[in-house]
């Protein structure tokens, strides 16, 4: 150091500067500090209020940067970065209907913005609004047609909406781009397979499983389709291979449940088949895992009431009526069983 240095003034900081030096020194609580003295100073001071929101957002203390960033954009209301990390912090809050609002502020003047655009199909998803969602995978696809990811997503939701055969282009696009998916596979198995083309069905979802022994929708697909193979060999009366028939789709919904223990649909659709071949006590104990995953399921609620009836525990069927009903007011069958008993 210099002799004349010792007789220097040390420079005099702004406390804007202070807190934006504590700020980049990772000293977040004194940065805090710093800048609440600074807006007590001057309120409309946007810089301190966005360094603020930063700090905040970083911390995942998503309240108090949802107010900075609402502070921000009475200050400056075309800001669209805050209107985009406004929406950001709304979805880590729950807040997803207004989150999408703050999305919708920033595709008003950015209706081209695809990071936006998908992660508002991301909360569309989380809503169940899968019309809106289809309708921005549209655009997306538009300006990347090979994502697989993308049009295997498409394809779950319209098979969700009932729309099979537009699902089942989806897929098959999906399988163009990448003939080894084997979660297209599985899912074009299924949708051929309840169009009663058996054999098309049961190797797309034999295929699916080779390339993936772990892939259990697949297996549940097989459960289905040989669920209905089976129905249609009944009404031909030909029982014994009916028989066969119902057995390789339990089997396969019992492999199925062992590598998926969270599908309160695989439980259902187990319980629906231990039903029609007369195995009561088993399928209310499917039924009982489903409705554990999907307590609001009337239709898991239903098919054990009828169970139970039919194993004669009228007392606990009616009780399963009497929660249809709660659930859906307007559900005949349940209302016209309970007249029964």
């Amino acid at each position: 150091m210099k002799f004349g240095d010792f007789f220097k003034k040390p420079e005099k900081k702004y406390p804007l500067q202070e807190a934006e030096e504590y700020k980049k020194a990772g000293r977040f609580d004194k940065a805090l500090e710093g800048y609440r003295n600074v807006l007590a100073a001057d309120p409309s001071n946007l810089k301190a209020w966005y360094d603020k929101a930063s700090i905040h957002l970083t911390l995942e203390q998503y309240d108090p940067a949802l107010e900075a960033y609402e502070k921000i954009l009475e200050l400056d209301p075309d800001n669209k970065k805050a209107w985009h990390e406004k929406g950001f912090i709304l979805v880590n809050l729950g807040r997803l209907k207004e989150a999408l609002e703050a999305y919708d502020k920033v595709l008003e003047s950015e209706p081209d913005n695809l990071t936006l655009l998908s992660e508002k199909a991301l909360i569309l998803k989380e809503l169940k609004r899968d019309a809106e969602v289809l309708k921005i995978y549209e655009k997306l696809l538009e300006n990347d047609p090979k994502n697989t990811k993308m049009w295997f997503e498409r394809g779950l939701i319209l098979s969700d909406m009932g729309k099979e055969a537009d699902a089942l282009i989806a897929y098959d696009q999906v399988l163009e781009l990448d003939p080894g998916h084997s979660g297209a596979m599985a899912r074009k198995g299924l949708n051929v397979g309840l169009r009663r083309q058996f054999s098309q069905g049961f190797a797309l979802l034999d295929r699916a499983l080779e390339k993936d022994p772990s892939n259990w929708f697949a297996l549940y697909g097989k459960g289905l389709v040989w669920k209905l193979k089976g129905t249609d060999l009944k009404s031909l009366d030909r029982r014994y291979e009916a028989i066969k028939c119902y057995d390789n789709a339990l089997q396969a919904y019992e492999k199925a449940t062992s590598l998926n223990t969270n599908s309160a649909k695989l439980w259902y659709e187990k319980g629906l088949l231990l039903k029609d071949i007369e195995r009561g006590n088993e399928a209310i104990r499917a039924f009982n895992k489903s409705l554990e995953l999907d307590p609001w399921n009337a239709k898991a609620w239903y098919e054990k009431g009828v169970t139970l009836k039919e194993l004669g525990m009228e007392e606990e069927a009616v009780r399963c009526f009497e929660k249809v009903l709660e659930i859906e007011p307007t559900h005949t069958l349940a209302r016209h069983k309970l007249k029964q008993m």
